[in-house]
């Protein structure tokens, strides 16, 4: 007899919303197909194949993987959640009446998982495409159940030589893809550019000995604010930078010698590998032990490359712990600096204004980028260099900054020198994907495990015929469409409740009318 299984989840991309949450989970459904058949004969008909299926065991198992030649091999499981899908007590299985049926017969054992909420989404990295993937893995024992047996004598004979339980196993590959809910403006439409703003400290940026220096109490008063959005589309090109520079409590002589000459920006990605679990995500992230990591347990599907480093074949020589680049993400022939011109004295009426009340010289400008940026010939371990999500991970992190640089001036007083200081700072960007709308998803609700005439369902597994209709889930709205972040739903507002009217006298109830429901109700009783 032929005996199957494959692992059917309902999809094979999990999305998960806003930041990586320890307090949320998320539902993982779908079934585990189970195919008997019987073997192909052309002497005799075809037996009834019957099995008995002891249990159905599912275990969903995320892992991450690192190769560079600075680190060497590197591997380690983000995470493991094992159920027993299957009924208790052992279920037989026949195809009885179908043996001469080309399509198996087919038993569907339906599963639902919680998922946490804190997993790194997939993705591939480096040339060997090496990286973070999830799977499920499923485990079905059973034994067969044989109608004519032969002698006692042959089966006590041959038992000790034959396997009354066998194993079958199955693999599916679950992408996780994290995915941030655009807000909404006033109107209903789609809002990306909501901002946060940073106080920053400017450094002094290298400048040769010869050249004449900021008096250092005018750079003090100087207070400078950057507004980049909280999270920046990957799928964009470019998106919105605000500076605004004051002079506070300066006087107005020295507020009159202050220019603004030009402003860079620059996007940099900076992605770091490591060959052991970073101890910053261990104490935030409940990933499992050390006796549950490799090489005390290794992974269930390991990159095929693993086994050569493994064994000592590997060409990379590893030892050190960690591994980083970084790279510009700015387009090609894109400088990133805007002049501002000659005889920009910004400043020269912050003295005249209260402290409370002061103006801010406002610089607004979009700062373009790409999705991948040039090559660089000397990290082609690391793969192209790619414009990716921000994330962290066990083994790999991606961060983002914008690189900003203030070229200012100031007129010496009694001289005709200028003094030149370039103003450098950095603050962090959030790249991410940003959900569609609410109706590009669609959410199918499976049967409840816990009911036993729903567990496992036999079908005979049919080819739909040319042109017949497919059958799709209903469209739903997205969760926080209709909850709040506690759970409680939501409310709106905007719809006013119905002005109270009193009944009208015909839906009042005589006392004809309740001495004729009252017999009604004690005959209920």
């Amino acid at each position: 007899m032929s005996i199957s299984i494959d692992i059917v989840p309902i999809a094979d991309t999990l999305e998960m919303y806003g930041d990586a949450d320890k307090s949320s989970a998320y539902s993982l459904s779908g079934h585990v197909s189970i195919s008997v058949s019987s073997p192909y004969s052309l002497f005799e008909r075809r037996k009834t194949a019957r099995i008995l299926l002891h249990s159905v065991t599912l275990t969903f198992e995320g892992q991450t993987e690192v190769l560079t030649p600075p680190t060497g091999y590197s591997s380690a499981r983000i995470c493991s959640l094992t159920r027993e899908i299957a009924p208790p007590e052992p279920v037989e299985m026949s195809n009885e009446g179908h043996e001469d049926s080309n399509a198996p017969c087919v038993w569907n054992v339906v599963f639902d998982l919680p998922i946490p909420g804190w997993l790194p989404p997939t993705e591939n990295y480096g040339a060997e495409d090496v990286g973070v993937r999830y799977g499920l893995f499923a485990e079905a024992k059973f034994s067969h159940i044989c109608e004519n047996q032969s002698t006692a004598f042959s089966f006590a004979l041959c038992s000790p030589f034959r396997s009354r339980v066998k194993t079958l196993h199955a693999q599916k590959n679950i992408g996780i893809r994290r995915v941030i809910c655009s807000p909404e403006d006033e109107t209903g439409a789609r809002d990306d550019q909501q901002t946060i703003t940073y106080l920053v400290n400017a450094n002094l940026a290298p400048s040769p000995e010869k050249v004449r220096r900021f008096p250092a109490e005018v750079l003090k008063k100087m207070q400078v604010l950057t507004s980049v959005p909280e999270s920046v589309d990957v799928e964009r090109n470019e998106f919105p930078l605000v500076i605004r520079m004051r002079m506070k409590d300066l006087v107005a002589e020295e507020c009159k010698r202050v220019q603004v000459t030009s402003i860079s920006a620059n996007v940099i990605q900076k992605e770091k590998y490591r060959s052991n679990i970073s101890s910053n995500y261990a104490r935030r992230y409940p990933i499992p032990s050390r006796s549950q990591q490799p090489p005390h347990l290794p992974l269930r599907d390991p990159h095929p490359i693993g086994s050569f480093y493994e064994t000592g074949l590997g060409v990379y020589g590893g030892g050190e712990g960690s591994a980083s680049r970084s790279f510009s993400l700015l387009p090609p022939g894109e400088s990133g600096i805007y002049s501002l011109g000659e005889k920009h004295y910004a400043f020269e009426n912050d003295a005249d204004c209260p402290a409370d009340s002061a103006t801010w010289y406002t610089l607004e400008t979009s700062v373009p980028f790409v999705r991948q940026a040039p090559d660089d010939k000397t990290l082609e371990w690391c793969g192209h260099p790619l414009l990716r999500a921000s994330v962290a991970s066990p083994l790999i992190s991606i961060a983002h900054e914008v690189a900003l640089g203030l070229t200012c001036t100031y007129d010496v007083p009694g001289t005709t020198e200028v003094a030149v200081e370039r103003l450098s700072f950095a603050i962090p960007l959030t790249f991410a994907f940003f959900a569609p709308g609410a109706g590009h998803y669609r959410c199918i609700t499976p049967p409840p495990v816990n009911s036993p005439e729903l567990v496992m369902t036999q079908i005979q597994t049919q080819t739909p015929e040319p042109g017949s209709p497919m059958q799709y889930a209903p469209t739903l709205p997205a969760y926080s469409q209709l909850f709040d972040r506690n759970g409680d739903r939501k409310i709106d507002y905007l719809v006013p409740l119905p002005l109270y009217t009193p009944r009208p006298a015909s839906a009042s109830s005589s006392n004809e009318d309740l001495s004729e429901m009252l017999p009604l109700l004690s005959t209920g009783l």
